[in-house]
């Protein structure tokens, strides 16, 4: 980004957008566990943005964004592209604010993902990710259709709406955290996250968390400019494939000072398995990516106050199976 990014203003924008998320979605609940807490000598707070009605974090950002197209403009059908979480998030808001949505996603996309939006009411236009350019498909649409498009993550007003997940924490807490992990596949969620807490406390330490081998914020971060992801990992965190940091969101991320992070499937799957085991929770591989990293480097993070987000829930049974079975 050539000009400054004005981080004040994107911290108001976060808290005017928190009533707007907030007359749909409810607040999502704070976790503890001792372990955690023991492992770093310090105080761990997950997130647990799995128990939206959405089933993730993304109802934040389509909301604040939907909300305010409705009301201001009077918009009436919008357009997304989505690797499945978004979609579901621009659809339940279109049923709550009586707008047609329609979602390009992934042909290879988790069922339980394409079912959810199926049964939210919106049109789904698959697309093949190894032969088209998912942005394209939906802009060819939103033409034909007269839709205004709702972006994932490199968006002013979705970034303010997911930021809306730090401001909810620091209300329920009280206070700040030293550091943040934020599962990161555009780059949204944790700068809208870094932003709020840093607006409070310069001091909070933002970490992105990603699958290896589709580590693009930690390679861009490290190198100071927008890198792509090697792309040698897997398939098995299917939300955070994104091949490249936003332009909007790695200048905010870098501003923040942003740190990446990366873990092996193998840390995922036990990271799913800790939070099913000790909390009842089925978090997709997508959702566990900070938590693995938490557990990962836990010398990072002594004697500090952590908040960790748990950012989706949205997971097939046999995939959930298949991952039980990994984390040994």
């Amino acid at each position: 980004m050539s000009e400054p990014i004005d981080l004040r203003r994107l911290a108001s924008d976060i808290e005017h957008a928190l009533p707007r998320v907030h007359r749909y979605a409810a607040a999502t609940p704070l976790f503890h566990l001792a372990r955690l807490d023991s492992m770093i000598a310090g105080r761990v707070f997950l997130k647990a943005e799995c128990l939206q009605a959405t089933g993730s974090f993304k109802i934040r950002g389509a909301l604040n964004v939907m909300s305010q197209l409705r009301e201001q403009q009077h918009v009436d059908r919008v357009v997304a592209f989505s690797s499945g979480n978004h979609g579901i998030g621009v659809a339940y808001a279109g049923r709550c604010l009586g707008m047609h949505a329609t979602v390009v996603i992934p042909l290879d996309a988790p069922a339980t993902k394409v079912a959810r939006i199926k049964a939210l009411g919106a049109d789904i236009v698959f697309y093949d990710r190894l032969k088209q350019d998912r942005e394209e498909v939906a802009m060819d649409l939103q033409q034909s259709l007269s839709g205004v498009l709702v972006k994932p993550y490199d968006d002013w007003a979705t970034i303010a709406g997911q930021g809306t997940c730090a401001l909810e924490a620091f209300e329920q807490t009280g206070h700040g955290f030293d550091s943040v992990i934020v599962c990161t596949g555009g780059g949204g969620l944790a700068a809208g996250m870094g932003t709020s807490l840093r607006a409070r406390d310069e001091r909070t330490q933002v970490f992105t968390a990603e699958p290896r081998g589709w580590d693009d914020h930690r390679l861009s971060l490290s190198l100071g400019r927008r890198t792509p992801a090697p792309a040698t990992g897997s398939d098995w965190c299917d939300g955070l494939l994104a091949p490249t940091p936003g332009e909007l969101t790695f200048g905010i991320n870098r501003a923040n000072g942003a740190s990446g992070l990366s873990v092996e499937d193998e840390e995922v799957f036990r990271a799913m398995q800790l939070m099913y085991l000790t909390l009842g929770i089925r978090l997709e591989p997508s959702g566990a990516v900070a938590l693995a990293s938490l557990i990962s480097y836990p010398e990072k993070f002594r004697a500090q106050r952590v908040l960790v987000t748990l950012t989706g829930g949205n997971v097939d049974d046999q995939k959930f199976t298949d991952a039980m079975r990994l984390a040994g």
